[in-house]
């Protein structure tokens, strides 16, 4: 199941989740640029790497600091056009409406609340991993937590396969998300080398921290009056 669209922006342009795609889209090809073995450096530099950060105590040197830094810097670094094009579909998908919803302001915050504690889960789980974790993935599972609590109805413009022909069908949020989250623990079992409890943790910290985020509670449904007999 591809996601092509959600809810749209009503009031205001999502000009942060364009930007953010601008921005990776950008150093991306910076990455290109650079060339694979300087590329590589860059990943190494820039990603987060749980062995270390596991090690950190935060505000007691430089280098610490440093390495509290890659857990934003990560965000912005991808490992292939699949990863990255990956990464900006579905931040779009869902982004649109989340920024509509919270603000320019509150979102991009939102956006980094839950890549760092994204990043912070699987260093905390994977403490002894020495390869770095790079992308966006983690901040955008946050999103989709974050879509499951506002927008759990809202219907999600999905291309699916349907064994001889592609057809666009909407499919209501919480059961495209559901699908995503089951996904997530069928890879987390079959390993390899994505970072999946980041994505677990990001989309749990996009749960329960949305509420803090936003500008106003979701509207109430008015109780039906009951007929008196």
């Amino acid at each position: 199941m591809i996601p092509l669209r959600g809810i749209p922006f009503r009031r205001q342009w999502p000009v942060v989740t364009l930007g953010l795609i601008a921005v990776n889209f950008i150093i991306f090809l910076y990455q290109l640029y650079l060339g694979p073995e300087a590329a590589l450096d860059l990943m190494w530099k820039g990603g987060a790497i749980p062995a270390q950060l596991s090690q950190v105590k935060l505000f007691s040197s430089k280098q610490s600091l440093f390495l509290a830094a890659t857990m934003f810097s990560s965000l912005f670094i991808h490992g292939s056009w699949v990863h990255l094009l990956g990464n900006l579909l579905i931040l779009w998908v869902f982004g649109e409406a989340l920024e509509d919803d919270l603000g320019h302001w509150r979102f991009l915050g939102f956006y980094l609340f839950c890549g760092f504690f994204a990043g912070l889960v699987h260093a905390l789980v994977a403490s002894r991993l020495t390869i770095p974790i790079i992308g966006a993935s983690g901040a955008i599972a946050g999103l989709l937590g974050a879509y499951l609590v506002r927008f759990p109805q809202a219907p999600v413009q999905t291309l699916v396969y349907l064994g001889v022909k592609f057809k666009v069908i909407e499919i209501p949020a919480f059961v495209w998300l559901g699908a995503w989250l089951i996904l997530q623990f069928y890879g987390l079992r079959q390993g390899g080398a994505v970072a999946w409890f980041a994505h677990l943790g990001g989309f749990l910290t996009g749960l329960l921290a949305i509420t803090l985020f936003t500008q106003e509670p979701l509207p109430v449904r008015p109780k039906k009056r009951r007929r008196k007999k």
